[in-house]
C-alpha cells in the first residue's frame, strides 16, 4: 500500500472512531459504545500500521480540545475515569493487527481477543485508579470489573465476531 493510500485510511479511521463515539448507550462511568467495533474491524481490514496511525491521531484530536472521546474531550480527559480505554484502543492494534495478516478468521478472533485483553486490562485498572484514588469513591475491585469489563463484555464479544466475519469477507478488497 503506497504512502497516500495508508494515509488516507487512517484518516478515515480516525473519522469512523470519532463517529463510533456517539453511537452509546450511557452507562456511567462506562458507556457501552460503537468504538470497540471500530477498533477490533480496522487492523484486521487495514493492518497494524495504518490502524495505529489512525488510533493515534484520534486521541491526540480529542487531547487537543475536540469533543470526540465519550464524555468531550481536552487535555484534562486523562482523568475520566475512561481514559485507559482509549490507551487500550490504541495498543490494542498491535496484536489485532499482527494477527489480522494471517488473513483467516481464527486469526482474526484471536488477534481481536488479544486487543480486547488489552482494552480491558488498561480500562479495568485505570478506572480503578481513578475511581479510588482520584476521585476518592472507594470502590472495591470487584464493583469495577462488573461495571468496566463483565457489563459491557458480551456485547464486545458480539462486536468482535461481527468484526471476524467482516474482516475475512473484505480480505482481499482493501489491499488489492
Amino acid at each position: 500500500m503506497n504512502k497516500e493510500r495508508s494515509l488516507a485510511f487512517s484518516g478515515l479511521i480516525c473519522a469512523l472512531l470519532a463517529v463510533s463515539t456517539f453511537v452509546k448507550i450511557p452507562i456511567d462511568p462506562v458507556p457501552l459504545t460503537l468504538q470497540p467495533f471500530v477498533v477490533l474491524l480496522t487492523p484486521m481490514i487495514f493492518g497494524l500500521r495504518v490502524s495505529l496511525v489512525g488510533f493515534v491521531a484520534y486521541l491526540i484530536l480529542g487531547l487537543v480540545g475536540l469533543p470526540i472521546f465519550a464524555h468531550g474531550g481536552g487535555i484534562a480527559y486523562v482523568l475520566q475515569p475512561t481514559f485507559g480505554y482509549l490507551i487500550g484502543f490504541v495498543l490494542s492494534a498491535i496484536p489485532n493487527g499482527y494477527f489480522a495478516r494471517f488473513k483467516k478468521f481464527t486469526f482474526y478472533l484471536l488477534g481481536g481477543i488479544l486487543g480486547l485483553v488489552v482494552i480491558y486490562g488498561f480500562g479495568v485498572i485505570y478506572l480503578y485508579v481513578n475511581l479510588n484514588f482520584i476521585q476518592h469513591k472507594a470502590i472495591d475491585l470487584s464493583k469495577v470489573l462488573y461495571i468496566g469489563m463483565l457489563l459491557p463484555l458480551p456485547f464486545d464479544i458480539i462486536k468482535l465476531v461481527i468484526a471476524a466475519v467482516i474482516a475475512n469477507k473484505l480480505k482481499n478488497a482493501i489491499h488489492s
